[in-house]
């Protein structure tokens, strides 16, 4: 047996020591270890649970929460007599969760019917991974309407509106636009966007991961304000009249463009305010930007003679002279001033002072304006208005030019005194003579009358505002008296209208070429300004033809543009003017007058309002909202009215959505019979209706499209 070494048993017991010690301290460690994992746990789970509980639960609910903007709905405009002017229309975006749907073959079907849009792709849509999916845009409530009755899971309908202007091209820089997002852009629309814009509200929801979604109680909704609406000064009776005859105007004297103004001297209402060419803005992206450019209150332009009524304001203050018996020798229509060439169209030799203004003398000016003194006249020109903005409530009105007297040439006075070295816009011009009109009172030009609550309770309310007393009553009524002569027996006479007193004052001038510095001899602004009755004023109209090609004074181009406005305006057809010399205006502030109203084809509540403002009696028959008809019933002797009947048709022809017979009516009246109907026709044209889709009695309902087809006249 072989004998143990005498270490080996030390050696094992050393080993056996040792792994003791080790195997306490590796359960020291691992006791240390899960007793400090065990406190990170509960640190961790304090931290989560109690300290930051709160940021966890917020950031959890943003991971699976989503809001949705409410639009409101924008404020109506509207004209003086509550025609719609622009209104908001809704529509719809059809979206959908494509998880959400249960049976994709039928949904499919059923959308692809209503939403007219191709069955396979619609399958796709609904057979895909997506979550949120738009299926169609600009759908009518009828739609989702036929929608809802099917309970299409997942199926999300989102209101938005979108602007529609039912006169389309009327007044068209006036109003402005709303872009394809509702927002204001220019004109009414925007210079009282604060008022017509509302405020929008939010819904919010959080959705489980399935995409379901829930209303979220920690937020509940927050309805959208709607805006308020306006009522505007303007009568699109009226706005058609300017805007038929401008445009005839322009055509015919083959011009870049045109601007008329229709305001009541009495009050500074703008009546209406017309601009050619115009545009559409319910389709203002097919149009060049310069369409959007309201001209009548933002083009300058030298005026030309119709300034000189301020040369002839300064006269009669200013200077000791007597109009018909003072007398200033024109030259025979040449004469040297400053090394020019000054020309009257007629050579005219000695002429009294008021022929020099009705003759519209060039020459005759010049020698009176010897004696301005400049501060006096600047003063003169200032307080009439020019130089400085009217302050009408519309954006981009320009100032216009006048030189302070300190910056006055030896020349400024003279040519200032014809209508030169001065800059204007048509405006300024309306209002001069508006203030000549009412007695010598300058005053604030508006076209905005209400501000309306959404309730329709008025929130403001504007009232006339006098700037200043320019000059005299007395002055006023010389000045009104000569320029009722320029239409008698100067160079008005192709404004005159038989039956109806007429003061005005034509202008024509060279337009400034910039490029060359100096004015042009073949490019000219030819414009007629006056008020009527000229004895009692009620209207001032101002006409101005930008750059006509095919004449360009402004007694041959303006003047009888001028002509038939006033006779529209006033109620005197073109084929009657052989016997309206028995009608006559009643004074300024009266609202009845003698003459009997077209009504036909105007809405029942236009029509009643004009007979109840003029006192006239009547009778309405049928339950329509728009009048086919009239029938005037005289006394026996047939001198005296005593009521109109109003014939209207059924009231289903808007209810019932039947299209109504729209051949032979001007472009405005058949857009004012289909301003219920909620729907957009398609314009081909101007001038009167001579085709239409659908034809006269076709229901409309579901069928959208309607287009009409017109042609001048």
């Amino acid at each position: 047996m072989r004998a143990k070494m005498p270490g080996h048993r030390y050696r094992t017991y050393r080993s056996d020591r040792n792994l003791r010690r080790s195997r306490g301290f590796r359960f020291i460690w691992l006791s240390i270890g899960w007793t400090a994992l065990f406190v990170l746990v509960v640190v961790r789970l304090v931290q989560v649970q109690v300290i930051h509980h709160d940021d966890y639960l917020a950031e959890g609910k943003r991971l699976f929460q989503d809001s949705h903007e409410l639009q409101a709905q924008r404020g109506t405009i509207y004209d003086r007599n509550g025609e719609k002017l622009a209104v908001d229309l809704i529509h719809y975006s059809i979206a959908i969760n494509p998880q959400q749907v249960e049976d994709p073959e039928r949904t499919a079907r059923i959308l692809a019917r209503f939403l007219k849009k191709d069955y396979h792709h619609i399958l796709k849509i609904l057979k895909s991974d997506r979550k949120f999916a738009y299926l169609a845009h600009k759908q009518p409530p009828e739609v989702v309407d036929s929608l809802k009755a099917y309970r299409i899971k997942g199926l999300d309908p989102r209101k938005f509106f979108r602007r529609y202007y039912p006169f389309r091209t009327l007044a068209a820089q006036v109003l402005g636009f709303c872009d394809l997002e509702n927002v204001a852009r220019a004109g009414l629309e925007k210079y009282y966007d604060h008022y017509l814009n509302g405020k929008p509200g939010w819904s919010v929801f959080l959705r489980d991961p399935r995409g379901r979604t829930f209303p979220d109680l920690d937020y509940p909704i927050s309805p959208p304000i709607n805006g308020m609406s306006i009522q505007t000064t303007l009568d699109m009776v009226f706005q058609s009249i300017l805007e038929d005859e401008l445009a005839r105007g322009v055509t015919r004297h083959q011009a870049d463009r045109g601007s008329a103004i229709l305001m009541n001297p009495a009050t500074g209402e703008i009546l209406a305010m017309a601009n050619y060419p115009g545009y559409d803005p319910n389709q203002y992206f097919k149009y060049p930007i310069e369409r959007f450019r309201n001209t009548a209150i933002s083009y300058l332009y030298d005026p030309g003679s119709t300034f000189k009524m301020v040369s002839l304001a300064y006269i009669l203050e200013q200077m000791d002279v007597d109009l018909d018996q003072d007398i200033v020798y024109c030259e025979n229509g040449r004469y040297r001033l400053f090394g020019r060439t000054i020309r009257d169209h007629e050579p005219y030799g000695w002429l009294t002072i008021r022929q020099v203004f009705e003759r519209s003398s060039n020459i005759g000016i010049l020698k009176l304006a010897e004696k301005f003194k400049d501060p006096v006249f600047y003063r003169y020109a200032r307080d009439f208005g020019f130089g400085v903005r009217t302050g009408i409530d519309l954006p981009a009105e320009a100032r216009g030019i006048l030189h302070n007297p300190e910056k006055f040439t030896r020349s400024t006075k003279y040519y200032m005194g014809i209508g030169y070295e001065v800059a204007v816009t048509p405006l300024q011009v309306a209002s001069a003579y508006a203030a000549v009109a009412n007695g010598g009172r300058l005053m604030r030009p508006f076209i905005v009358r209400r501000i309306l609550g959404p309730d329709g309770e008025v929130f403001r309310e504007r009232t006339p505002q006098v700037i200043r007393q320019v000059i005299s009553p007395e002055t006023a009524d010389y000045i009104r008296n000569v320029l009722q002569g320029v239409v008698e027996r100067g160079t008005g006479q192709n404004a005159r209208v038989a039956g109806l007193s007429i003061a005005g004052k034509t202008g024509t001038s060279q337009r400034w070429n910039r490029e060359k510095n100096q004015y042009s001899s073949d490019s000219h602004v030819a414009s007629f300004v006056g008020f009527f009755p000229a004895e009692q004023p009620r209207f001032v109209l101002m006409v101005v033809i930008f750059n006509p090609r095919n004449g360009y004074y402004g007694s041959q181009v303006a003047a009888p543009v001028f002509r038939n406005i006033a006779r529209r305006v006033v109620g005197l057809p073109v084929e009657q003017v052989a016997t309206v010399q028995k009608m006559s205006l009643s004074p300024a502030g009266d609202e009845t007058d003698n003459r009997i109203p077209r009504l036909a084809n105007q809405s029942l509540d236009a029509a009643t309002a004009i007979l109840k403002r003029r006192n006239i009696p009547y009778e309405v028959i049928g339950n329509g909202a728009w009048v086919e008809r009239q029938k005037n019933i005289f006394s026996r002797d047939g001198k005296q009215l005593q009521k109109i009947v109003l014939i209207t048709g059924s009231a289903n022809l808007i209810t019932d959505a039947i299209m109504p017979s729209l051949k032979g009516l001007t472009l405005k009246e058949a857009l004012q019979k289909l301003s219920g109907l909620n729907v957009e026709p398609e314009v081909e044209g101007y001038g009167v209706v001579v085709q239409q889709y659908p034809q006269p009695g076709k229901p409309i309902k579901g069928n959208k499209r309607i287009k009409l087809v017109c042609k001048p006249a």
